[in-house]
């Protein structure tokens, strides 16, 4: 009986540090996301059209994308692949609209990404509305 006992309890000081240790990464990465995306999207709004750095929204978004890549490797383990494909697909069309210079739909798809990275955040988050 205390054995079982014993068990149980370290089997559940494992899931609370695991769970600890995968929000923590989770939430710093989404964070680290949504502030680049953020300051993507001022770049693109603080100047006029014909103004913008061309190169550098090129440069930002490169580093996103990079970013991206080597979260998404890490977030796979432990969340859906379809919430991470919906954050890959924007950040692809992003990049296309963003090439093309046509950046209203960028901010769109800026805007859709940052939204669905805090779906994310919130849906995996450890609470007791996801609990029960």
């Amino acid at each position: 009986m205390v054995k079982e006992f014993i068990i149980c309890v370290i089997i559940l000081i494992v899931i609370f540090v695991g769970n600890g240790i995968t929000q923590g990464y989770s939430r710093d990465s989404i964070e680290d996301m949504n502030r680049k995306l953020t300051d993507l999207e001022e770049i693109i709004n603080k100047e006029n059209q014909e103004e913008i750095n061309q190169e550098e929204v090129i440069k930002r978004e490169e580093e996103i994308d990079k970013e991206w890549n080597d979260m998404f490797s890490k977030l796979a383990y432990y969340i859906e692949h379809e919430e991470l494909e919906k954050v890959a697909r924007i950040l692809e069309n992003m990049k296309t609209y963003l090439e093309l210079k046509e950046y209203d739909n960028a901010i769109k798809e800026i805007r859709e990404g940052i939204y669905i990275l805090q779906h994310i955040e919130d849906k995996y988050s450890f609470n007791l509305q996801n609990i029960f």
